[in-house]
């Protein structure tokens, strides 16, 4: 009779507590679970293992639609970007918080901004810059402008752009023309910039601009990668000075090694030359190489100076690669300046070197020696 009872009373409580259950359940849908619990605090009754098969949709952008906003930047991150951090697209290192910035188009026709070069906050040299680009579109006089999709958001620290666009097909050769210039800028992204699009730094661009340099093709993207590439020689003369652009090699070694030393695993060697800075100038016949073991993809040589300079001549492992007249190189950011970029990539494993020779030949300028910036190496 005792059990009888143990058992009645069990399934009395068990009776209890899902009638307690679904009364909650009722309440909770219906709505009437506040005047129970008026402080919000309703028990939970079903254990919260979070909200990790949540699916959260963006709000609509200018098309109306879930998949509109990710295109048009409204979308998560890009609207706060306190919680983002920078990476270099090339080598993965970060570079801290991200920061909006847009873009405001006075030109007559749409553009592709992206960044040109990129020195991290607190520091002193340029590093790649981010791969973030966006397109700005111009004044037509219908739609929204500027468009709410001019933003893009990249790591703090000090820029400069590049911005290209269309013309159509203006030689009537079956091909698309395209023309770019460099916004030097600097803009400057910092702590004190604004993690909101409303309130983000905004650069004037204009396509086609109105007094910059204007240069044939797009911005280019700069592709680093060998897998399935032989061996290449790549001549950089757009711009010819790689620092400060997005094609800056990862390591360099100064050419006066004397007196600034070169990275690990690197050896410099020279005969003849001139130390100025940390540049060595050659005259004709003297030479400076690099030789190294170190797994890199890429090795190449940067001369550098006035219109003076003259001819020379580049090799790999005891074979000539280029030769050429430095002084018909421009720099490109500043025009009394002229330089060349002579890279090797994707060559197999094992010791390497580059030597760089002045041929003795005067150049454009009538000069005969070849001033020569550094040695670079991208892993």
């Amino acid at each position: 009779m005792r059990e009888f009872n143990m058992l009645s009373n069990k399934s009395s409580f068990i009776r209890f507590l899902i009638l307690m259950i679904v009364t909650v359940l009722v309440l909770s849908t219906s709505g009437c679970l506040g005047f129970f619990f008026p402080d919000g605090e309703v028990p939970q009754l079903i254990p919260d293992f979070g909200n990790s098969s949540e699916s959260v949709l963006p709000d609509p952008g200018e098309g109306g639609s879930a998949g509109s906003a990710a295109s048009q930047g409204y979308a998560g991150d890009e609207a706060d970007s306190s919680d983002q951090t920078g990476q270099d697209a090339s080598s993965g290192a970060g570079y801290g918080d991200l920061k909006p910035v847009g873009f405001v188009n006075y030109g007559e026709f749409d553009a592709t901004v992206r960044a040109y070069s990129y020195i991290p906050l607190g520091e002193t040299n340029p590093v790649p810059a981010p791969a973030a680009s966006t397109v700005s579109s111009a004044n037509t006089g219908s739609g929204t402008w500027p468009n709410t999709s001019r933003f893009i958001s990249v790591p703090m620290g000090t820029y400069s752009w590049c911005i290209d666009w269309e013309e159509g097909d203006l030689d009537e050769d079956g091909q698309i023309d395209y023309f770019h210039y460099i916004e030097e800028g600097p803009t400057l992204l910092d702590e004190n910039d604004s993690e909101e699009l409303d309130k983000a730094e905004e650069v004037a661009i204009s396509a086609p601009p109105s007094t910059a340099p204007v240069f044939a093709g797009k911005c280019q993207v700069f592709d680093n990668s060998c897998a399935g590439q032989l061996q290449e020689t790549r001549i950089y003369s757009s711009p010819g000075w790689l620092n400060s652009s997005i094609y800056q090699p990862e390591i360099q070694a100064p050419a006066n090694y004397f007196d600034y030393p070169s990275p690990e695993g690197v050896i410099l060697t020279n005969g003849g030359g001139a130390q100025f800075q940390q540049a060595i100038i050659l005259a004709g016949g003297q030479y400076l190489e690099a030789t190294t073991t170190n797994p890199y993809s890429a090795m190449g040589v940067q001369p550098h100076g006035d219109s003076t300079i003259g001819w020379a001549r580049v090799l790999f492992d005891g074979v000539e690669v280029w030769r050429g007249d430095t002084s018909s190189y421009w720099h490109d950011a500043e025009a009394y300046v002229h330089a060349v970029y002579i890279e090797v990539r994707c060559f197999p494993p094992g010791t390497h070197t580059i030597r760089i020779e002045a041929l003795g030949i005067a150049g454009s300028g009538g000069g005969q020696t070849v001033p020569i910036a550094f040695f670079g190496f991208r892993p």
